[in-house]
This record gives C-alpha cells, sequence and structure tokens, in this order.
C-alpha cells in the first residue's frame, strides 16, 4: 500500500494521470483540445508579449511572462510526444479519422520544435547574460 492515498475502495496512486498522458491512453480530443491547445496558447501569448513587450512596464509581470515562456518550453516538447502517442492509437476507420490523427500529429510536431528552439533561445540568452559576463570577470 506504500505510494498510495485510499479513498473508499479506490487506490489513487500519485502521477497516474501523468503516466496515461505520456503513454497516450488520454483519448486524442481531450489530449489536444483540452491540454495541449490552451498551453500552446499560453506559450504564444507569454513569448508573444515577452518579445514585444504588449505594452507591460511592470517588471514582475515580464519576469512571469518570461518564467512562464521558459517552463511552457520545456512542457511542449514532452507534450507533443504525449499527443502523438495519444494520435498513434486513435481509430481510423475513415478517411476524416485519418486525416484528423495527421493533423494532430503536424501541429504537435511543429510546435514541439518551436518550443524547442525558443528554449534554445532563451538558455542563448541567459549564457550571455549571465555565464559569459562571470567568466569575463574570472
Amino acid at each position: 500500500m506504500s505510494g498510495g492515498v485510499h479513498s473508499g475502495d479506490y487506490l489513487l496512486e500519485p502521477m497516474t494521470f501523468l503516466k496515461k498522458l505520456m503513454t497516450g491512453q488520454i483519448a486524442l480530443w481531450c489530449a489536444f483540445w483540452l491540454i495541449g491547445a490552451p498551453l500552446t496558447f499560453l506559450w504564444l501569448v507569454s513569448g508573444t508579449c515577452t518579445v514585444v513587450g504588449c505594452g507591460i512596464a511592470d517588471p514582475a509581470i515580464e519576469g512571469f511572462l518570461l518564467a512562464l515562456f521558459a517552463l511552457l518550453s520545456v512542457i511542449l516538447p514532452f507534450l507533443s510526444i504525449a499527443i502523438w502517442r495519444s494520435a498513434s492509437k486513435y481509430p481510423r476507420q475513415k478517411w476524416l479519422q485519418t486525416l484528423l490523427v495527421i493533423g494532430a500529429k503536424l501541429c504537435v510536431t511543429l510546435f514541439g520544435i518551436f518550443a524547442l528552439v525558443g528554449l534554445a533561445v532563451l538558455l542563448y540568452i541567459a549564457y550571455y547574460i549571465f555565464i559569459y559576463p562571470a567568466l569575463q570577470h574570472a
């Protein structure tokens, strides 16, 4: 009984939802529209507002948006893999279902790559703001 929480007769194990998500056991519509689309939208908005500024002069809000962008840049590639696995398990009896699977896989592949590029840019900027100056003064 280690690692679980009892709720009546049902044993709730920690991280069950994440395990199901990463193995593709969550329905494609749920993984794509209820998890992937909102997180991708937040990633796009936070990245755009960080770059453009969106008229925000408060450094705390800018810092929050940058941290949100960085966090989502790490999460989105893993979420892309999870949605890809869900799409691979999606039934394809009709041509429209096959088209939905191809569209979902294409979408998560592109945004997963964009998130990795965004993360690489953040790491590059962090290197030249924090690490490079420290190495020059040492």
